[in-house]
């Protein structure tokens, strides 16, 4: 669909085979000069890059061995489009490493391998270019630095082939060696979901908006409904091709090249990501395992702007350490990177770091949690060991943590997948270890689904909101037992709520007071003297029936001072000792329920009762009977009509 990448034609059966194959290497190295003669095709499509005789922009080709299709993606080698090197070698197969014989090994040479690494790259070829102009005895010197420079990586078995783009010496070798290497690799997965980054945006005359990328999983089908990150708009597929062909449908590791409908061009752009609805999940917060390269000559400091090249999107990041540590060049630690722009990534999602200034690779890692939740000061070491189940652990490690954040809303199986890394034929099975293995269990008296994890998290919080609460009010019994379970269904499904404060008091977390909660740690503790007190109170409150006396006005509180005589009243308030009726009168517990009892009684038996009624019932005065009439309309026992009173329906 470009004069690069496609043209028009009937669709072509796909090969049974496909790899991208990406360049990497110094500028004037000949890395254009050499897709040429391996494709035919001139990849320097710019008039700019012609006229300077420097890649500036990606560029592709293809070529064809036996039932192997490989779709070249040819980046520019200069320091100042490390950017769109990256970008390029999103998603390649094999690397191309290219190295002039009159050069050796060059600053980018040294750049782009550490960039290859970095994006977990196992597999290249390593082409020594230009051999028509110096000796073989150069090309043997070349052949031993690009060994050095490989030596210790994934890429130190790469095959080197001296070849000539001009003469066309080596050009064969150099094809089959490819090929070989391919031969040995596994193919990615072509299941769901789809996904690919969008290295270019154009439009065609009568077509619309064209996005072009390397395929990174899955297989897109003429009719398909996409969704684009940043924005999450939905596109539809209109046709495919690549290189020129027509395809019915795409698969991982091909040059794609999308005609869509229902977005304009300016609604999607370079650094976009395509795919699956549902499956991307975009974050402004991620953690990872950040390794700083050795070559970086400093550490990168905790709370640092760095640029993130991601997929083919760059995006300005703050790294901040799990332990606010720095870290120094060689080294690897965990960290969560913070940005103001959200990025839709994957876990096991490789990237690159470079510094604020974009003028220096610095490090890169891989996306350990693409959804992440800004860190609280906790316990470190529990977090690491979560992190490195993330980076080391199986499809159970990675699918608990999952859920064990989720709390009590299971994820749909497309985010499992991107969170956690697996497969979507593979969940259903993954879950039911997890279940087998009491990872993965129904919460008691629910049909909700939670981790023991996220059970002991909640119970965790739980008691910190408690003792936050006792820290600020010491006075205070606890909260009221309805607002810890308020509490508690904002943080978590309503219908487990009920279930996780029952947990915590079975497990002496939390302990009841009456009507009120506390954290066990906090529970209020009377002295001797104090126990005294509160009986005496306490009795006499008992004793003086439906005309109680103030708490005040008892004989224990006479030689009790207001803070402490207080103090214990709430308490006595706050285990059902005595109701409080309004400010000024408590009745004893056993009394309150013999007021109901009287009430229900005589509206049982005349319909309606009166304030005079329930003062000749109880042998009170009015003094108390009309506040505790209000205290049972207040409570939802009875309702008022007028000068009568009703009771409520149950």
């Amino acid at each position: 669909m470009s004069a690069a990448e496609s043209t028009t034609s009937d669709p072509t059966p796909e090969p049974s085979r496909h790899y991208i194959l990406g360049t990497a290497g110094h500028i004037d190295h000949g890395k254009t000069s050499l897709v040429r003669a391996l494709t035919g095709t001139d990849t320097d499509r710019l008039p700019e890059e012609r006229r300077r005789g420097m890649t500036i922009e990606l560029g592709f080709a293809e070529f064809v061995v036996d039932d192997m299709r490989f779709g070249v993606v040819d980046v520019p080698g200069h320091e100042r489009f490390v950017r769109t090197m990256v970008a390029g070698a999103t998603g390649i197969d094999i690397a191309l490493i290219v190295v002039a014989a009159d050069d050796s090994v060059m600053p980018q040479t040294v750049e782009h391998v550490e960039i290859l690494n970095l994006l977990g790259v196992q597999r290249a070829v390593v082409a020594v270019t230009k051999i028509d102009t110096v000796d073989e005895e150069m090309v043997e010197l070349v052949i031993d630095d690009v060994e050095q420079l490989l030596a210790g990586t994934p890429l130190a078995d790469a095959p080197m082939l001296p070849v000539s783009s001009i003469t066309g010496q080596g050009i064969g070798d150099l094809r089959e060696a490819v090929a070989t290497v391919a031969r040995g690799l596994g193919g990615g997965p072509t299941a769901l979901p789809f996904r690919m980054a969008v290295d270019r945006v154009f439009t065609m005359a009568g077509r619309g908006t064209v996005v072009t990328g390397s395929t990174l999983r899955g297989t897109v089908t003429s009719g398909d409904v996409l969704q684009v990150w940043p924005g999450g708009k939905t596109c539809r597929v209109r046709d495919l091709q690549t290189h020129g062909a027509a395809f019915s449908h795409i698969s991982v590791s091909q040059r794609a090249a999308i005609n869509i409908s229902g977005l304009d061009k300016d609604e999607i752009r370079r650094g976009a990501q395509i795919a699956t609805p549902g499956y991307l999940e975009p974050s402004h917060l991620i953690d990872v395992k950040l390794h700083c390269l050795e070559s970086c000559g400093k550490e990168i400091k905790s709370a640092s702007t760095v640029r993130l090249a991601v997929g083919t999107a760059e995006i300005p990041v703050r790294v901040v350490f799990l332990d606010n540590r720095a870290l120094g060049p060689g080294q690897r630690a965990f960290a969560q990177l913070r940005s103001g722009t959200p990025i839709a990534t994957t876990h096991g999602q490789r990237f690159i770091i470079r510094d604020e200034t974009a003028a220096r690779t610095i490090g890169g890692g891989i996306v350990l949690r693409p959804v992440a939740r800004r860190r609280r000061l906790g316990d470190v070491a529990a977090e690491k060991a979560a992190l490195e189940r993330l980076a080391t652990g199986d499809d159970l490690d990675r699918m608990e943590d999952v859920l064990r954040r989720a709390r009590f809303e299971r994820p749909t199986d497309l985010a499992l997948a991107a969170r956690a890394g697996v497969e979507l034929d593979a969940i259903p099975a993954v879950l039911s270890s997890l279940d087998d293995g009491g990872r993965w269990t129904v919460m008691p008296g629910t049909e909700v689904r939670a981790t023991p994890a996220a059970v002991d998290d909640l119970i965790a919080r739980l008691v910190r909101w408690l003792e936050r609460h006792h820290r600020s009010e010491p006075d205070s019994p606890g909260r009221h037992a309805d607002a810890a379970l308020g509490w508690l269904e904002r943080m978590a499904d309503r219908s487990v709520a009920r279930a996780i404060f029952e947990l915590a008091i079975e497990r002496k977390l939390v302990k009841r007071l009456g009507q009120y909660v506390c954290a066990t740690a906090f529970a209020p503790e009377l002295s001797a003297g104090d126990e005294k007190v509160l009986h005496a109170m306490v009795s006499e409150i008992r004793r003086g029936g439906f005309s109680p006396p103030a708490p005040e006005a008892t004989s224990a509180a006479k030689n009790t001072d207001r803070k402490r005589r207080d103090r214990l009243i709430q308490l006595a308030v706050a285990t059902g000792d005595l109701v409080k009726i309004d400010a000024k009168i408590l009745l004893h517990g056993d009394v309150e329920r013999e007021l109901r009892s009287i009430v229900a009684r005589m509206i049982a038996k005349q319909g309606t009762v009166t304030v005079a009624d329930v003062r000749e019932g109880t042998g009170s005065s009015r003094k108390y009977v009309v506040p505790f009439m209000e205290y049972l309309d207040r409570v939802g026992f009875t309702k008022r009509e007028g000068d009568a009173r009703r009771l409520v329906d149950p």
